[in-house]
């Protein structure tokens, strides 16, 4: 059995092949798992065209062919500078089956797949204007309930000038609805650039595109995806476990990308946010280089291939002097009969006398718009008739000599009704191939961006947005330059160039740490910027009622990279309330009052000691604490300690006068010690030591004095 011809092979053989009746394939351009790519000619129009050839099995599939057509109607409507235009699609019957394709312009530039596998990364500059201009295709789309579901490199092509051109809008979902499946492995190149929720099989919206971008993005400067793995069950299990990790060397895409590849849809930005936001990396990143395109077919291959189709010969523009009536002799006006020796291809050209010409130059002059200039007539170089022996032989005579006058009058109304014909047929070409209506261009400054869009689409014209400014006392995406001016006209075809506002110019914000609210305010409002509301924080060195911090309040464009924001920002302040409250600890009471004061020195909280005698408690214990365990109370409070002194003293009692025997009974029945009587023990008392009175721990020693 022999081999089964490959895809090259394949693509080759379908050169020539006409698909409904109109687009004849020349070259192939591109092969994938689902389709083929050709560039064609559309024979109709005479126009370069690229022909996307979809399997022959996915017409099998009913869900598909539905999906495709409604997908095809959804793309076909998207009228964007940055979104590849859709001309047609349709099935053609093979011996296969029928099989599905689609038209769209072709774009020589090649694709950013192409750039990247020459291995040379991209500045950030370059793949800024990349992430720039496929955000704003995609934010068009997204505001129509587009969503791409396949933003990848291979999808992002450029024209021969450098514009980006996002393509496949629709395909991708009709693909991935469709009961047929793609050779085994093949599903990596997808997977690579695979959102989490895609991954999860979740619902997808448009933050599913930016996830992917920001992959597209990392991968232009790096030339390596994050996430991915060699597998398409582990790249999709990569990307479910965390938000995306953006490497160094990104400069001013960094924060654009880090929210763009957050892993929860919710906390990403949409795609018009990231144009946003790398609109405004733009101001702090140098001007890029221009891309290294790397063509899709150079000009020497397209004009080879062209050569092997048969009957197209090249491409122009259908002459408008083609024609269905036959030549007119020239025996009809000068009465010779001469052969004319002409091909079957080539133009009729008719007749024309002065009569002619000064007609169609009236036709065309009142038919073409003043600002075109005017309109001068044009003489063939050839003779239209006449006498061979006038004095001018380029010019015919206005009228034929009277003796002729007869002779001459039926090939008169037979030019006659040519002249007319031909005079309709100029009137039809200037109405249809040659005349570009014209509009008045409005006042746009002040308006939204979204509505120069809209004209622009409306009246013909292209849109040059490309000019960011930022200009006090403005909104994003306003207008705040047009030219032309409001009130000249413009052409469908050229082009209308607007500067688009980025909002007020960006001043800095002042370090307001440590100042007092009051204070803060008016530093605020001096600045040029507004005070919004205040919230309150603890702090640990900030004073009760000094600024914590101060940034742009919710709903307010983020700072930018060098923390600047744009005038007339509300900041939202956070005023401290003080430090935290500390908790004052369990378990002091019993301890010595040191080791109490150190515990609640650990909290930063002091200790008030107050001693009291105890008949229990060894001198120096806690016996208890002011404020209970547990409880909360401000830095620095000093926590009442109640310590114990030990017993309470004892006065010695009077015994001057009784005998030293029953003088020491009495002192020891009152807790005191005796060391000892001095003289006769039945003698009487003569003093103590210490003296009657005197207050003296329990148990100390007193001396008696007796008589000897």
């Amino acid at each position: 059995m022999s081999s089964p011809p490959t895809s090259s092979h394949r693509a080759i053989a379908e050169i020539g092949r006409e698909l409904g009746g109109r687009y004849r394939l020349v070259a192939p351009i591109g092969v994938g798992t689902s389709s083929r790519v050709f560039l064609a000619v559309d024979t109709q129009l005479r126009r370069r065209v690229a022909v996307k050839l979809l399997h022959a099995a996915l017409a099998a599939d009913d869900t598909f062919l539905r999906r495709f057509r409604a997908e095809a109607r959804a793309a076909g409507a998207l009228n964007h500078p940055n979104i590849v235009a859709v001309f047609d699609w349709g099935e053609d019957e093979t011996d296969e089956g029928m099989q599905p394709y689609l038209v769209t312009e072709y774009l020589g530039g090649g694709s950013l797949r192409r750039i990247l596998d020459r291995g040379r990364p991209l500045s950030p500059s370059q793949a800024l204007m990349v992430g720039l201009d496929t955000a704003r295709a995609l934010a068009h789309a997204h505001r129509r309930g587009l969503v791409h579901r396949d933003v990848k490199p291979g999808n992002l092509l450029f024209d021969t000038e450098g514009r980006l051109r996002l393509a496949d809008f629709g395909v991708a979902r009709a693909l991935a609805e469709a009961a047929w499946t793609e050779p085994s492995g093949t599903m990596l190149g997808t997977a690579r650039y695979a959102s989490p929720e895609q991954a999860m099989g979740r619902r997808l919206d448009g933050r599913s595109d930016v996830y992917s971008l920001a992959l597209v993005l990392i991968e232009c400067v790096t030339c390596q995806v994050p996430f991915a793995a060699d597998t398409t069950t582990g790249t999709l299990a990569l990307r479910t476990q965390g938000d995306l990790e953006v490497p160094d060397g990104l400069a001013g895409l960094r924060g654009t990308l880090e929210r763009a590849g957050r892993l929860e849809p919710d906390q990403r930005p949409d795609a018009e946010e990231v144009e946003i936001s790398l609109l405004a990396a733009a101001e702090t990143m140098p001007r890029p280089e221009p891309l290294p395109l790397v063509a899709t077919l150079d000009e020497a291959e397209i004009t080879a291939e062209l050569r092997l189709v048969e009957g197209i010969d090249g491409l122009g523009v259908v002459s408008a002097l083609d024609a269905d009536e036959p030549p007119v002799p020239d025996d009809a006006v000068t009465g010779r009969a001469e052969d004319v020796d002409r091909t079957v291809d080539e133009p009729e050209v008719l007749e024309r006398t002065p009569i002619v010409v000064a007609e169609e130059h009236h036709l065309l002059a009142t038919s073409r718009p003043a600002s075109f200039g005017r309109v001068e007539p044009f003489v063939a170089d050839a003779r239209v008739g006449g006498d061979p022996g006038a004095a001018d032989p380029g010019v015919a005579p206005i009228g034929p000599m009277p003796s002729a006058r007869r002779r001459r009058r039926a090939p008169r109304l037979l030019l006659g009704v040519v002249a007319a014909l031909a005079l309709l047929g100029a009137a039809a070409a200037w109405w249809f191939l040659i005349r570009v209506p014209v509009h008045d261009v409005p006042d746009l400054v002040g308006r939204p961006l979204a509505e120069a869009s809209a004209l622009a689409r409306q009246n013909g014209w292209k849109l040059d947005d490309d000019t960011v400014v930022r200009v006090d006392d403005t909104r994003p995406g306003q207008v705040v330059e047009q030219s032309p001016r409001s009130g000249s006209t413009l052409s469908e075809g050229d082009t209308l160039h607007v500067t688009v506002s980025l909002g007020p110019t960006l001043v800095a914000v002042p370090d307001l740490k440590g100042v007092p609210e009051a204070e803060a305010r008016a530093q605020i409002e001096a600045a040029g910027l507004t005070a919004g509301p205040s919230s309150t924080t603890t702090d640990e060195e900030v004073p009760v009622g000094a600024v914590v911090s101060a940034g742009p309040a919710p709903g307010q464009e983020a700072p930018a990279s060098d923390g600047t924001v744009p005038r007339g920002t509300e900041l939202a302040l956070v005023v401290s309330s003080g430090p935290a409250p500390r908790v004052v600890p369990d378990g002091l009471v019993g301890l010595s009052v040191a080791d109490a004061k150190a515990r609640l020195a650990a909290v930063q909280l002091g200790a008030a000691v107050t001693e009291v005698n105890d008949e229990v408690a060894p001198a120096g214990m806690v016996m208890a604490v002011g404020t209970p365990p547990g409880t909360s109370v401000p830095r620095d409070t000093a926590v009442a300690l109640t310590v114990s002194k030990g017993p309470a003293p004892i006065p010695v009692p009077d015994v001057v006068g009784l005998a030293g025997t029953a003088a020491s009974a009495q002192i020891q029945a009152v807790g005191l010690g005796v060391s000892g009587i001095e003289g006769s023990p039945s003698n009487a008392v003569l003093a103590t030591d210490p003296p009657a009175g005197e207050a003296i721990p329990r148990g100390a020693p007193v001396r008696i004095f007796t008589r000897r």
